[in-house]
């Protein structure tokens, strides 16, 4: 599933400096962010090169699909 992650505080697509912020939070080298995935639970999660992860705040960010920009 293609999906992009929504920052609930701006309503736009999460920024790169978002994204570091997530990743040091979470203990995570931000020169080696990888990918956001969606767990089987429906929680949102930063990954980086080596398969560490973080969750994402659930009430701050949202995933859109392509599907429902229609």
């Amino acid at each position: 599933m293609a999906f992009i992650v929504i920052d609930n505080n701006t309503n736009q697509e999460i920024s790169a400096a978002t994204i570091a912020e997530i990743a040091e939070k979470g203990g995570l080298m931000v020169s080696d962010i990888d990918q956001f995935a969606v767990c089987e639970d429906g929680n949102l999660i930063l990954l980086d090169d080596c398969g560490r992860f973080t969750y994402c705040d659930s009430r701050r960010f949202r995933i859109m699909t392509y599907e429902d920009e229609k």
